[in-house]
């Protein structure tokens, strides 16, 4: 697989890789670019593989880093719904063929960029109640769309963000729930699904420098990087990148 990369390739996929550190860093919503393009390179579900490693390694550093900051109690309350969630994905996944799953894939990361869309422009902040049904639902959807397609980011941003946790509080407490669902994955990629392979594995490793790099530069950027232009530059590159995905 990965002898047949041209360096133009590789260099797509090491920026790619430095986009999931700057995500783990805590510039939150931009690696949902990549979904588009690591599927592109290498279908879907064993895009979904490849990519999975690289924000396993992020979330370790994104964990370390905002341990102190984490609110348990929404972790408690988002994670049996997820479970849910990730449980149905898995057979969803299981059942469809690749180029099905691609359409599923985009599908998810084109409602995640309308709710992006949703809270950069809505005139006011959204809130969710505090209620056992808004968590349920949350913590399912973020699930499903985190085991079809990694594209939970932008639909627990937003669920945290209507929670009101003050800033390293919503990153540190997105760094734990998504370490820990995408630590559950692993055995569905590899052994349900088997899109996990020593080729994919070693596609990652080849990356996992890039994701470190990505870290330490996005914990920088996050301090002095203009948020709104960025996202909007990110949102423009998601939506031509899954049209492309569509067609």
């Amino acid at each position: 697989m990965f002898e047949l990369f041209t360096l133009k390739d590789y260099i797509i996929l090491a920026l790619c890789a430095l986009t999931i550190g700057g995500n783990k860093a805590g510039l939150r919503g931009i690696n949902i670019i990549i979904i588009p393009v690591f599927a592109s390179y290498f279908g879907g579900k064993t895009s979904a593989s490849v990519v999975l490693p690289l924000l396993i390694l992020g979330d370790i550093f994104s964990v370390i880093n905002y341990r102190k900051s984490v609110k348990w109690s929404y972790l408690k309350q988002l994670l049996p719904s997820t479970l849910l969630g990730l449980t149905a994905g898995m057979f969803l996944g299981r059942a469809l063929p690749d180029r099905t799953f691609i359409l599923f894939m985009a599908s998810f990361v084109l409602i995640c960029l309308i709710l992006m869309v949703y809270k950069e422009f809505a005139s006011r902040q959204i809130t969710l109640p505090d209620h056992w049904l808004a968590h349920g639902a949350a913590g399912f959807t973020g699930g499903f769309s985190t085991m079809v397609g990694n594209a939970a980011g932008p639909i627990m941003s937003l669920y945290l963000l209507s929670m009101n946790l003050p800033k390293v509080v919503f990153i540190g407490t997105g760094a734990v729930f998504f370490f820990t669902v995408n630590l559950l994955k692993v055995p569905v990629h590899a052994f349900v699904w088997g899109s996990m392979t020593w080729e994919t594995l070693k596609v990652s490793l080849s990356l996992g420098p890039f994701v470190l790099l990505g870290f330490f530069l996005g914990l920088k950027l996050v301090r002095i990087m203009p948020e709104r232009p960025f996202r909007i530059f990110i949102i423009l590159g998601t939506l031509v990148g899954t049209i492309k995905l569509f067609f």
